[in-house]
């Protein structure tokens, strides 16, 4: 049976690399997209090769109406809901705790937590709704940071960790038997935001990166999306854990 899968922030990074591998394997795709409609359209003319149902939204987390309208597009055009992923996410802002204004506060914390739970909620209701004899697998992309924090990042990781803390209370509902949940916790991949947010614009930087923060190797995304593919498409991987740490280097 085709499989289904709703990706949030597709046109970069591990969202891009997730849509391309599902789609190379012959799932049907819809994703979304923030601001960069270009970029959909482009993805959109590429998964035409693959012979697949396919189509995206846009989605801004800090606006309700349009997680709405996303979901409401997803379940016009397709019959059930297989595996969500829950990728996207607002620009990281670094700044000192004491500095952030209250508006700065709300405005983050609206994008990153309270947007990426009233997705979380409508795909949960869409999986209910659109069941099918297999379960559905609802997927959070977390941060290693939702761990062990970072400098100047605390709405960012205070966030993560909070979607992390959900996801485990949802493993424990009455509906686990239909819908597992899950929150992969990376800790660094190569990717645009994660080069921009370490201000590493060349490859000495990430030398230097690598160097300061011990690690020998920062995996691609694409990596990172076979991993995801393996774990939740080829089941290689079937215990169930709802926090799975990803080693990323």
């Amino acid at each position: 049976m085709t499989k289904n899968i709703f990706i949030t922030g597709g046109t970069s990074g591990i969202g891009k690399s997730l849509i391309y591998k599902f789609a190379e394997n012959k799932c049907n795709i819809f994703f979304t997209y923030y601001s960069n409609l270009n970029e959909a359209q482009s993805i959109s003319k590429n998964l035409k090769k693959h012979n697949i149902l396919h189509n995206y939204a846009k989605m801004d987390l800090s606006r309700p109406g349009t997680i709405n309208n996303a979901f409401k597009k997803f379940s016009k055009q397709f019959k059930r809901l297989n595996i969500f992923i829950n990728n996207a996410s607002i620009k990281m802002q670094r700044k000192e705790f004491l500095k952030l204004k209250n508006i700065e506060i709300s405005k983050n914390i609206k994008g990153l937590l309270i947007g990426n739970i009233i997705s979380l909620k409508k795909a949960l209701e869409l999986s209910l709704k659109k069941s099918s004899s297999n379960q559905s697998i609802i997927i959070n992309i977390s941060s290693y940071a939702s761990i062990s924090g970072g400098k100047n990042i605390h709405l960012y990781a205070s966030s993560k960790s909070a979607l992390n803390t959900l996801t485990t209370a949802l493993s424990k509902d009455s509906f686990k038997k239909k819908i597992k949940f899950f929150s992969i916790v990376p800790r660094y991949i190569d990717t645009p935001s994660f080069r921009k947010n370490n201000n590493i614009k060349n490859n000495r930087d990430l030398i230097l990166f690598k160097k300061r923060k011990r690690i020998k190797r920062i995996k691609k995304s694409k990596e990172f999306a076979n991993f995801i593919y393996n774990r939740f498409i080829r089941n290689i991987n079937t215990k169930y854990n709802p926090i799975i740490h990803y080693d990323s280097f």
